[in-house]
């Protein structure tokens, strides 16, 4: 079983370049390590918009399947992690009156979300430090962003989840992230 590494935060915040720069500061290390990117990224790319919380169940599918292919090393790094579709599930009911069918496939991601929670040895957050660009795949703005990091942060608080917010610039991140999971950095700045 790999260590795993769990790096959140909503769309555009530096998830992807930040396990880029870890997987290659740890690579150098000599580390057995394996990445997986945020799979609803590709699938917004593929097949547009998401617009009805079981395609969640699909996102939820595709992040499991990516990180399972990670077992094979000693450390799995993610830009998200399989407990985030039920997040933006409940993200995209917001307060509007909810079907039965709606209500199931929630009840269904918060289970899974509750089994998956264990698996992630470290969760960091990173906080919106960058600013907001459209990617021209996210359909999200700037402010819907930062409500998609409180959702975030809200449900780890509310399930009483450890983790850290890691601030900084990218390499400054990485290099916190190094020193909280144990590895040393000989170049540390921080």
């Amino acid at each position: 079983m790999p260590i795993r590494i769990a790096i959140l935060g909503g769309p555009r915040c530096g998830k992807t370049t930040l396990i880029q720069q870890l997987y290659v500061e740890m690579k150098i290390k000599g580390l057995d390590v394996g990445a997986a990117t945020e799979y609803s990224t590709e699938y917004l790319r593929e097949k547009g918009m998401i617009e009805t919380i079981s395609e969640q169940y699909g996102i939820y599918l595709g992040q499991l399947q990516l990180e399972s292919s990670l077992e094979i090393h000693d450390y799995a790094i993610t830009d998200y992690a399989t407990f985030v579709p039920y997040i933006y599930g409940r993200f995209m009911l917001g307060s509007k009156k909810r079907t039965t069918k709606e209500i199931e496939i929630l009840k269904d991601l918060y289970s899974l979300a509750l089994k998956d929670l264990s698996k992630y040895n470290y969760i960091f957050f990173v906080p919106r430090e960058f600013g907001y660009t459209k990617d021209g795949v996210r359909w999200q703005d700037e402010d819907t962003a930062a409500l998609i990091d409180d959702s975030i942060k809200n449900f780890l608080d509310a399930e009483n989840v450890s983790y850290s917010i890691v601030e900084g610039t990218t390499k400054e991140r990485a290099n916190k992230i190094l020193n909280l999971i144990g590895i040393d950095k000989e170049d540390e700045t921080a």
